[in-house]
């Protein structure tokens, strides 16, 4: 694993990231190919100087010097142009040798190897360019073994020499093709799973979004439908206390209405936003977030308990979790059990391995447990008495799912909650 991160950052840069993923595979085959094509040039050239043969030094150097150029253009983010001095490169250094020494050499085959790689390092887009290479391969091989022309002398190998070279050779070359065709293989498969994935998202997008339809439409008339008919029962009261009982109820369905309207912008906006990750400090959030329930009359008599550290940071989207923490204690709040003296809510954390755990524990009403997953599907409420949107739970659940998180309920009925949420560190 360590050399496989060193030859990335080493390629790529420790402080360089890129997000396609097929890009990134066929940046790092390139590099892998400059690297092996500088390391072939290297061995070459120590053998020629054992050998006392010193007229190949400047093409042996003036070969690594260009792909060492193309791995530093690789780090700089001009991929497509480190390619333009890596394929050519390879391709008249191949020629060179090819055209003055015996076919017995072996030195041929990295003519097939890089006319497979000009497919792999360029993207379909791109695929020009991968044709135009190959050709120009198929040219300097044809030149190589057709016409009788060397820029270098001819050379002439022992016949242990020429086993040596063939089986360098087929050494090198075969894993390098091998490479080649291996990410093809794995781009198609990713590019097949990928495709899977996306229409299961739209088979599950669509699904949701008839649910949605249905009962958004539902959800929004009912209380403007029960504020109309209030409305129209105070126009015909004189009775100040009735008046006043019949405002009050007005009130309780616009409050019904803004928080459905709130819970579906929280949809809308984890769907739709990128992740941003900063430091948040936990303590704060749930403080922040208890300060804009806690004067509801619900809340009232509910003791609100932080068991965490006022300094303890982690790296997440505030947003995101925000929206999470909210949830959780207004939903604590919400179905609170009135019988209870000491109504409590307490926000925990712990952590394990890599993974922190928050825990959002309360005394209140209890959920059975035939509900514990029925109660993070959209649009789910428990009974019909119930005054939430059924929008909440299935938010935080969208939203862990963001976070690469995920969400555990432990409850019993009459005795309380706790919602354990996981986030990596």
């Amino acid at each position: 694993m360590n050399i496989k991160k060193g030859i990335r950052n080493l390629v790529i840069g420790s402080d360089k990231f890129i997000e396609s993923y097929a890009e990134y595979k066929q940046v790092m085959l390139s590099g892998q190919f400059a690297l092996i094509a500088i390391f072939l040039c290297s061995v070459y050239l120590a053998i020629d100087v054992f050998t006392g043969t010193f007229i190949t030094m400047p093409v042996y150097a003036t070969a690594i010097f260009f792909l060492v150029l193309s791995v530093i253009i690789h780090r700089q983010g001009d991929h497509c142009l480190a390619n333009y001095f890596l394929l050519p490169t390879i391709n008249i250094i191949v020629y060179l040798l090819a055209s003055s020494e015996s076919p017995n050499t072996g030195i041929f085959i990295y003519f097939l190897v890089n006319s497979i790689a000009a497919f792999a390092v360029f993207n379909y887009k791109q695929r020009r360019l991968s044709i135009l290479f190959s050709v120009f391969t198929y040219i300097l091989f044809l030149a190589a073994y057709f016409i009788d022309f060397s820029l270098l002398p001819k050379r002439d190998y022992s016949d242990e020499m020429l086993l040596a070279s063939a089986v360098i050779n087929f050494s090198f070359a075969l894993p390098a093709g091998l490479m080649a065709i291996y990410l093809l293989i794995s781009l198609n498969h990713y590019n097949a799973s990928q495709l899977v994935k996306n229409n299961s998202l739209l088979v599950k997008t669509n699904e949701e979004l008839d649910r949605f339809v249905y009962s958004t439409s539902h959800d929004l008339r009912a209380p403007l439908t029960s504020v109309m008919g209030l409305i129209s029962i105070a126009e015909r009261s004189d009775n100040i206390e009735e008046l006043k009982k019949y405002m009050n109820m007005m009130r309780d369905r616009v409050h019904s209405l803004d928080k459905f309207i709130k819970d579906i912008t929280d949809y809308s906006r984890n769907n739709r936003l990128e992740i941003t990750r900063e430091k948040v400090v936990l303590a704060e959030l749930a403080n922040d977030v208890w300060e804009s329930l806690k004067y509801s009359p619900d809340a009232e008599k509910i003791q609100f308990v932080i068991d965490i550290p006022v300094d303890l940071e982690i790296e997440c989207d505030k947003n995101r979790l925000r929206v999470v923490i909210g949830n959780l204690i207004a939903n604590a709040v919400r179905y609170h059990d009135v019988r209870k003296l000491n109504q409590f809510i307490r926000l925990g954390f712990q952590t394990k391995g890599g993974v922190l755990c928050i825990h959002v524990e309360d005394n209140g009403q209890g959920i059975a447990k035939e509900y514990h997953t029925k109660i993070f599907d959209m649009f789910y409420r428990g009974n019909e008495e119930s005054k939430g949107s059924g929008l909440g739970l299935y938010i935080v659940k969208e939203a862990l799912a963001k976070l690469s998180g995920s969400i555990h309920l432990e409850s019993s009925p009459g005795v309380g909650s706790t919602f354990i949420v996981r986030l990596p560190k």
